[in-house]
């Protein structure tokens, strides 16, 4: 076939003639008719038939025209397609869905020069938790859905115990978890030894449907359980757990379902809680409309923890990249490899939280969650009540940024580096230049403290300077004030996001602060030690609008002093060029502002210029710092719903009959547009010794015991 229609071209072109219409019909119906086999078969099985040609020649041997005179003569479309704008296979499946049936695809400029690299040999780019385990069958290495997160359990001999935490498989590196317990949804239950209750209670509330991101959330679930069975008494009644339901609610939050809704997902989180309310959870198998709640409590499945631990892992100048938690992969991808990591969280002055006098010091290997616990527990050894909220705030804030199990892995340092060099729109590094945090870098044997601005504005770190720790000084010392010293603070934390919780992207945020007293001479307010920082708005670093700042500093507020503020606000929060809703992130930065000193008011004061949006002074701050119990995420889900016997089995809440087995282990998808095959993932651990089997131990000989 091919040669006959090489010796065609070759012919037409020494001839210097067009191409021959009979010569092509002759080569195109002797294919389709040799074809006609495989077409029926491509028909049967529901995909497209396609025929590729390689045309290959220097130009002007007719290649194109070749082209155009079989396009013309089948009476096919041609399109030329474009391939260098293309950057993954999503898009080019996109390109192809666009073209018309009956159609010729050209590819040109093909260099054959290229050498390619043999698809049977393997090759990892980033030697990651999730290809090494087979826990997702396409790791997004993202770490923003949350489908393939995995429980890992690590011994911490500074507190002389086991900390449990949830990881992002797909950006987990296999070097960092030496000597680390994995724990992953088949372990905790399976067909072969049972389904643990989490799995049960997923598909008795009807939370799985194609199963993708199940196993995931089981896990989530699971390690907040675990957690959970630390804390102390009192004991929850029998068949649930320590966690409260406003904890496990939030237990899934970072774990996408683009299927089943989130409601039938929380219900089964919220039946672990003790202090449940059964007729807030929805339609469920379990029990049935009327039924009493001794009736409903017994239909639970039990749930009893399981201790055990699936694996164990030992593991044992070129390109080298510095990690801790390596969820900066989720956000920045590599685009070539690394041939050697070097993990930070094993170094002691990196990895230390020290408190004293003078603030807290946080190393920069520290877990984004391990600084908010840290953050947390100095929220009980402050002064005013007014530095106890700020910490409680700061934490808050920090609790909103990412998911729990990439807070587990992420580090403050790695944070804040980012922010710097990548010019990442972190929150922590806008709440830390609020609060005038500190950070330590080491230069070769020297190291310098700077301030958070300093430390952003600065050039990014060379090879030879590395950040040690960050500062959060003391909230006495930072506003000048004594222990005996009556302080009215105001504070606040502000982030607009498209989601409140999990990896969504700020819009904008801000923290303001600002130190208020009475006026001596009039009934009053007077403004000093303002502090506002905003940031991730489309500017590289967050920034002090320090102009507004020095403006309110010993000012009595008014409307006409805020009213002035506003405006000077927004002349300096200006998003880049080229930042979605530039008008949308300026207008939340006045918003919040305003916003800020509005509960100092009263209404019904007109404003200057006929504007009526005045109020009167009206001090009450520190009523004003905590604004109490947070709302739970979800609404109430309870329902009433109608049951008629007449079209039995229709309409009776019944349990999927594989939900349980798509909770308890990885989807394996064999083909997306014809069939879904489970099966569970094996493990070495799982697979039996066969008989006289051999086995490796490792031991030590010192030489000492021969003589």
């Amino acid at each position: 076939m091919w040669d006959d229609l090489q010796s065609l071209v070759n012919k037409t072109k020494q001839l210097g003639a067009p191409f021959d219409k009979a010569g092509i019909r002759q080569i195109i119906g002797y294919q389709l008719v040799c074809e006609e086999e495989i077409k029926g078969f491509y028909r049967e099985v529901g995909k497209a038939w396609k025929r590729g040609f390689l045309l290959f020649g220097p130009p002007g041997t007719g290649k194109s025209s070749l082209i155009a005179a079989m396009a013309n003569y089948l009476n096919f479309d041609i399109y030329d397609l474009q391939l260098t704008n293309l950057i993954g296979n999503s898009q080019l499946r996109q390109l192809l869905i666009s073209t018309a049936n009956w159609s010729i695809l050209v590819v040109e400029d093909i260099d054959c020069s290229l050498e390619l690299q043999d698809r049977r040999q393997p090759r990892m780019m980033n030697p990651d938790l999730a290809r090494m385990m087979n826990i997702d069958r396409y790791p997004t290495t993202q770490g923003g859905c949350g489908a393939c997160v995995v429980l890992l359990s690590k011994y911490n001999p500074v507190l002389d115990q086991v900390d449990d935490f949830t990881v992002s498989s797909c950006l987990t590196l296999l070097c960092s978890i030496n000597g680390c317990s994995i724990t992953t949804t088949e372990g905790i239950g399976n067909t072969r030894d049972g389904f643990h209750p989490i799995h049960e209670r997923f598909s008795g509330f009807h939370a799985s449907q194609c199963g993708f991101c199940t196993p995931g959330m089981c896990m989530s679930l699971f390690s907040a359980l675990v957690n959970a069975e630390k804390i102390p008494p009192p004991e929850p009644p029998l068949g649930f757990s320590k966690l409260k339901v406003s904890k496990a609610e939030k237990a899934i939050v970072g774990n996408l379902c683009r299927y089943t809704g989130y409601h039938p997902m929380a219900n089964a989180c919220k039946s672990f809680g003790a202090d449940v309310d059964m007729e807030d959870l929805g339609l469920n198998s379990f029990w049935r409309k009327g039924d009493s709640k001794d009736v409903k409590l017994s239909s639970l499945p039990s749930y009893k923890r399981n201790g055990d631990v699936l694996l164990w892992m030992e593991m044992g100048v070129d390109r080298v990249k510095v990690v801790v938690g390596n969820t900066g992969l989720g956000y920045y991808k590599e685009v070539e490899s690394y041939d050697k990591y070097i993990d930070l969280r094993y170094i002691p002055e990196l990895s230390m939280i020290r408190r004293d006098d003078s603030g807290i010091n946080i190393g920069v290997a520290i877990t984004i969650s391990k600084a908010i616990q840290a953050v947390k527990e100095c929220n009980q050894h402050g002064f005013h009540i007014e530095e106890n909220m700020v910490y409680k705030k700061i934490a808050d804030h920090m609790e909103k940024v990412a998911s729990g199990f990439i807070q587990n892995s992420a580090s403050l340092g790695g944070n804040l580096v980012m922010a710097q060099r990548n010019h990442f729109p972190s929150d922590i590094a806008t709440v830390l230049l609020a609060v005038g945090s500190l950070v330590n870098i080491m230069n070769g044997l020297r190291s310098k403290e700077l301030t958070m601005e300093e430390f952003l504005r600065r050039p990014e770190l060379d090879s030879k300077s590395i950040l040690l720790s960050v500062k959060i000084q003391d909230w006495n010392r930072l506003m000048g004030i004594s222990s005996g010293t009556r302080m009215n603070l105001l504070f606040e934390t502000n982030r607009a996001a498209p989601q409140p919780l999990g990896n969504a992207l700020p819009y904008l945020n801000a923290v303001l602060m600002a130190e208020v007293s009475h006026c001596t001479t009039s009934n009053g307010i007077i403004l000093s030690n303002c502090r506002f920082a905003f940031g991730a708005y489309g500017t590289k670093h967050p920034l002090r609008a320090t102009k507004v700042e020095e403006f309110f500093t010993g000012k009595v507020l008014s409307v006409g002093v805020l009213y002035e503020a506003v405006k000077l606000l927004g002349a300096i929060v200006v998003p880049d060029d080229g930042t979605s809703n530039p008008a949308y992130r300026s207008s939340l930065a006045v918003g919040f502002l305003f916003e800020f000193f509005s509960h100092l008011f009263e209404a019904n004061v007109e404003l200057p210029d006929g504007y009526m949006n005045g109020y009167s002074p009206l001090l009450s701050p520190a009523k004003q710092l905590d604004h109490g119990k947070i709302p739970t995420l979800l609404s109430s889900s309870m329902q009433e719903v109608e049951l008629n016997r007449q079209y039995h089995p229709v309409g009776d809440p019944i349990a999927k009959s594989r939900a349980t087995i798509q909770a308890s282990c990885s989807l394996y998808v064999i083909s997306y547009y014809d069939a879904h095959e489970l099966s569970e993932a094996v493990y070495v651990d799982d697979i039996p010794s066969p008989t006289n089997c051999l086995h490796e131990a490792s031991f030590t000989v010192h030489a000492s015991q021969f003589f």
